[in-house]
């Protein structure tokens, strides 16, 4: 074992280049627990996971909230630290990795229920508007067939593992089962939608990896042992990723003056629905109230019989938005200043918790 090693609950190594990052990264896969893929009780699994998160502006050095503190530590690169997080009574370490400023990275090697609850109140913390990024089943698919992935199951992670691509019996990617369907809206964990995709040779643990992608933007490594292609894997999504948010950015309503004429510039987004909604007042209610997945907060006014509009702001940007929401349609105004993460945010949680269904013509 290389000097300066990371061995499960220690303290995380200063680097100083990329290659002592990769390193440390790789002592993470091969001192995993459970290295054939299990799932514990208790949401205890261990091993190499990255989360992709997006903020618009830079980590605090110390900041927290009513059950949690968190402090940012040097090392000797610039652009990577160690984000130290105590909640709950129980300390975890990160590598943070901030290269890509917009889209910043978290490696970490704790347990997934102590680090999947770190990140979830971090993105949960308006103050410090931090996301998590949202990738709509669409994205996940486009993603498994980039060249050197491969697809190995696409589903919602649940108590019996991932749904598989096929031979399976259950929804499509990002979706539920029609049990689930039925029950109505869900915001739990388990209901996530995600994909497991490959990349490398599986003849050579050493240059392949495979990894469970959420689609919150949790990369978990299940089998193989190469940093090199799980960091590859997650390069390609940022790059996806950032290229979404982008075109959704393009449609933001706003006013452009050219050659002294003022226009009116940008268009809405066309959700629709594969299940009608039943109930518009409940679900409205459901939508915008300020709480996760989808973070709004609205008001609402009627514009004629089963069909709503909706004055609403973005709690993680701030910003404001405008709905218009019927049984089987939604039209979605995002204005400037508005970030194009709430879009792709309110169509992945709506394909979770709603309907696998629903699409943006607009999103590709």
């Amino acid at each position: 074992m290389r000097a300066g090693s990371v061995t499960v609950g220690s303290r995380l190594p200063r680097v100083g280049t990329r290659t002592e990052l990769v390193d440390a990264l790789e002592d993470m896969i091969v001192q995993r627990e459970n290295v054939d893929g299990g799932h514990p009780p208790g949401g205890a699994l261990r091993g190499l996971k990255t989360y992709v998160l997006e903020s618009d502006r830079d980590f605090p050095r110390r900041f927290g909230s009513s059950c949690m503190q968190c402090e940012v530590e040097d090392t000797g690169l610039d652009a990577v630290k160690i984000l130290r997080a105590r909640r709950c009574g129980a300390a975890t370490e990160f590598f943070l990795d901030m290269e890509d400023r917009r889209f910043p990275l978290l490696h970490t090697n704790g347990r997934s229920g102590d680090t999947d609850g770190i990140v979830g109140e971090l993105a949960g913390d308006d103050f410090h508007t931090f996301d998590n990024i949202w990738l709509h089943s669409a994205m996940l698919e486009r993603l498994a067939r980039m060249p050197g992935n491969s697809s190995v199951g696409l589903g919602a992670p649940r108590r019996g593992g991932l749904l598989q691509a096929e031979g399976g019996n259950g929804a499509a990617a990002g979706g539920q089962d029609q049990g689930a369907a039925d029950a109505g809206p869900r915001a739990d964990a388990a209901a996530r939608g995600g994909a497991r995709i490959a990349r490398g040779s599986g003849a050579d643990p050493r240059g392949f990896v495979q990894d469970d992608v959420r689609s919150n933007g949790r990369f978990a490594v299940r089998r193989g042992e190469s940093v090199r292609e799980h960091l590859r894997l997650i390069d390609m999504c940022r790059k996806e990723y950032a290229g979404a948010v982008a075109a959704v950015e393009k449609r933001r309503i706003g006013v452009d003056k050219r050659d002294g004429v003022m226009r009116v510039v940008g268009g809405q987004f066309d959700f629709q629905f594969g299940r009608s909604i039943e109930d518009l007042d409940a679900f409205i209610s459901w939508m915008f109230s300020s709480t996760p997945p989808f973070m709004m907060w609205g008001t609402k006014f009627a514009i004629r019989e089963n069909y709503f509009g909706v004055i609403a702001a973005d709690l993680h940007a701030g910003a404001r938005m405008h709905f218009d929401i019927a049984p089987d349609l939604m039209r979605v105004y995002l204005y400037m200043r508005g970030c194009g993460n709430t879009v792709l945010r309110l169509l992945t949680n709506l394909q979770l918790h709603h309907d696998a269904g629903t699409t943006c013509r607009q999103i590709g």
